[in-house]
């Protein structure tokens, strides 16, 4: 009876033994045509960082939870960058304001540029005028003072000559009487183109003394002009100090995007690296994210063999967590350049060969295959290989 206990486990023991020298040998030869190596699943780490320093006053993750590109993983305090933005709006309103006051007295000064330049134009036509019908005036009267003084001339001498006739009865008193009413209508005349004379040299005095008006409007209408120059400078450089402040504002409100740490793409959150209402600084990394959907197992193909792979060659992945099962893949990417086998192969002896990374890319919708998880590869480079 104690032999036969002894005999079923020692039985068990050569059956297994057998087993796995069975399996290793099924295995270590693979089929014509099929390359097998083994690796780690990877995948294309995403570590999202706080581009500002405060507390996580927001942390919307899991580890494990899968998010779109665009979704809210963590909020920054931000109360005083919105203060900030407030005040930068003020600021932007106010210079906005300011570029309206001084739009509307350009406009002013504008309609006073075409009053006064109206009333330029005007006053030196009007003094242009004037000082033309004065000039012509006391020309006239000049010329009628010169003939009224002849006439005059004329009279005076009649008159005498007929006042000595008279005395001695050469002539009647009538014909004197004639004579002397000449020389009072000659002396009226004279008197009255001297008056006339007076009068238009007086007037042309007026007429040129508006010159000085024109002058005054002339230095008005130059002064309105100079004003609109001013306030156009003015008006340049407030139109320089609101773009400055609009620039402001939108860094301001920039910097206050910035306390949404966003999800750069969709993905798979793996580490959660803050919590919440912990304090953080510039730069702090909050979670890393993977997409489950582009994983990839990186092999090592010998020197000799490496140039059977292609570009496209299909791939099967097996994984332990996933006994029985396979997960399609195909090469996605060939080393050209060929290196050591990494430090990750156990036996030192392959170590030492000469070998080529492949990496093979794993369609795994489902997320199954997480980053880290060993598995094998086979990689068919012959069409007509079996599996």
């Amino acid at each position: 009876m104690h032999r036969r206990h002894l005999l079923i486990p020692g039985l068990f023991i050569v059956l297994a033994a057998g087993l796995a020298v069975w399996f290793y040998f099924l295995r270590a030869k693979a089929p014509e045509g099929v390359f097998e190596a083994s690796g780690t699943v990877k995948g294309t780490e995403v570590t999202v960082s706080s581009k500002l320093a405060g507390n996580v006053e927001t942390l919307s993750i899991k580890e494990g939870q899968a998010v779109n590109k665009g979704d809210l993983i963590a909020r920054i305090s931000s109360r005083e960058i919105e203060a900030r933005v407030e005040q930068a709006k003020a600021q932007v309103d106010a210079s906005r304001n300011r570029l309206k006051e001084i739009e509307a007295s350009i406009r002013a000064v504008s309609a006073s540029i075409e009053r006064a330049e109206a009333n330029l134009k005007f006053v030196k036509e009007d003094s242009f005028h004037r000082v033309h019908q004065a000039g012509a005036a006391r020309a006239r009267a000049e010329a009628d003072i010169g003939d009224a003084e002849s006439r005059w001339s004329l009279a005076k001498k009649d008159y005498e000559r007929y006042s000595e006739l008279l005395k001695g009865g050469v002539i009647p008193r009538k014909q004197f009487e004639e004579a002397e009413a000449n020389l009072r209508s000659a002396e009226a005349r004279l008197d009255a183109s001297k008056k006339a004379l007076e009068e238009a040299k007086a007037a042309k005095e007026r007429a040129e003394a508006s010159a000085l008006e024109v002058k005054a409007r002339e230095k008005e209408y130059k002064g309105l002009l100079d004003e609109r120059e001013r306030i156009k400078a003015s008006y340049e450089t407030a139109k320089n100090q609101s773009a400055e402040a609009a620039a402001r504002l939108k860094e301001i409100e920039a910097t206050l995007k910035d306390a949404e740490i966003l999800a750069p793409s969709g993905g798979t959150v793996i580490n959660k690296l803050v919590e919440q209402g912990e304090l953080v600084s510039e730069g702090t990394p909050v979670a890393a994210l993977i997409d489950l959907t582009d994983v990839y197992v990186k092999v090592y193909i010998p020197e000799k063999d490496i140039g059977k792979v292609r570009l496209g060659n299909p791939a099967r992945i097996y994984a332990d967590a996933f006994p029985g099962r396979s997960f399609a893949g195909k090469v996605i990417e060939v080393s050209q350049q060929a290196e050591f086998t990494p430090k990750e192969v156990h036996e030192k002896e392959e170590r030492t060969k000469l070998v080529f990374g492949v990496k093979v890319g794993i369609e795994n919708p489902e997320g199954y295959l997480k980053p880290g998880m060993p598995a094998d590869v086979k990689v068919k480079w012959k069409e007509d290989a079996k599996w």
